[in-house]
């Protein structure tokens, strides 16, 4: 009894272990236009770039700041996956600069690890919170130089 209950875990590990597991490729990138298509541009290289995404193959893109952006893929296959992005920042950088736009590789395609995937959303959530702080000072500051303004008139009254 004691050597089969031995044997099933062990085989439950090889198994666990030889399953093959999803990795995720990402890449960083930086488009931008000043040209008069400017942002309509951006959004068609990136539409370009996601094109190429299919069932197999679900390309993402997401913003981190402008112009930032990562271009990301989570497949078995490491090496589908790479050429995959590879292809998406080809076509995004054939459509912007046809606009007479810019494309500039931040990070190249590679794979990245849980622990950097979970460090990339706890930068994005970040910049999410930085943005709403900051839009919330802004109001509280007019707030402020409009009390001051009105303490300087009650005073030049007296």
């Amino acid at each position: 009894k004691q050597w089969y209950q031995r044997r099933v875990a062990i085989t439950a590990g090889i198994k666990r272990r030889l399953t093959p597991q999803a990795v995720k490729v990402r890449a960083d990138v930086e488009v931008l236009c000043y040209a008069y298509e400017g942002i309509d541009a951006v959004k068609a290289a990136l539409r370009a770039g996601l094109k190429l995404a299919t069932e197999e193959v679900p390309l993402k893109i997401n913003l981190i700041a402008p112009p930032i952006y990562v271009i990301s893929v989570t497949l078995f296959n490491e090496e589908k996956g790479v050429e995959a992005v590879r292809a998406s920042m080809e076509a995004i950088k054939n459509s912007i600069e046809a606009s007479k736009g810019t494309f500039n590789v931040k990070l190249d395609p590679k794979v990245v690890t849980e622990r950097e995937d979970q460090k990339l959303q706890e930068e994005l959530e970040q910049r999410e919170r930085d943005m709403m702080e900051k839009d919330g000072d802004e109001d509280s500051e007019d707030e402020e130089s409009e009390d001051d303004e009105e303490e300087e008139s009650d005073e030049n009254e007296v």
